[in-house]
Parts: C-alpha cells; structure tokens; sequence
C-alpha cells in the first residue's frame, strides 16, 4: 500500500517574509532588492509616503537612532529622511518617490 507524501505545512498567514536586511522593512514589500547586509535597499510598498516616513521614524527612533530634521525634505510624491546613530557612524538615508500605484523606497547608509 503507497504511503501519502508529507503533507506541506502551511505557512501563518501572519508570518512576515524574511528578507536578507539589517535595516527594518514595513509589512508591504514587493521587488526587494539588496546584497544583504547593511547594504543598500530598495522596494516598492503601497502604504503611502507619509506612511512610510512615520514607520520609519518609530522604527528608527524605537532603535536609538535621531532624526536630522534639517535635512528631511518633502513633496508631493517625493520625500528624504536621514538619521544618526547607526552602529558603524554613517547616516542612515531614506528616500521614496510615488509611483502612482506604489511607491519606491531606498535605504542606504551614507556619510553626511
């Protein structure tokens, strides 16, 4: 008699994707790009740019990390953000820019 193969186990809706990233990601990513690490990231989310600056800056302030104020810069479909404190000295840089149906974000650690 053939025996039934394992079954697969499902996976949690819930559980979050694992992407090869120190940096923290919102829930929403599709097209992640990076070389893992602390290097550069990039993705696209559909929350909005707001949304995306105010995760952000509680994740990062949540890690110890200060925003430069002076150097945050909005539009209408764009927006910068750096902030200090990271672990080996460099800026931490944020940018995004609407797509229309999505918006891309970029995260790299630079120095400033």
């Amino acid at each position: 008699q053939p025996t039934a193969p394992p079954a697969e186990t499902p996976q949690a809706p819930a559980e979050k994707a694992s992407y090869d990233t120190v940096f923290p990601l919102p829930d929403n990513v599709q097209n992640f790009m990076s070389e893992g690490g602390e290097n550069m990231v990039n993705f696209q989310t559909s929350l909005t740019l707001n949304e995306i600056m105010e995760f952000y800056r509680k994740a990062l302030t949540a890690k110890g990390l200060t925003e430069r104020a002076l150097l945050t810069v909005t539009s209408d479909t764009t927006f910068s953000m750096v902030f200090d404190g990271w672990p080996n000295g460099q800026a931490l840089v944020i940018q995004g820019v609407d797509l229309g149906a999505s918006r891309n974000v970029n995260i790299r650690l630079e120095d400033v």
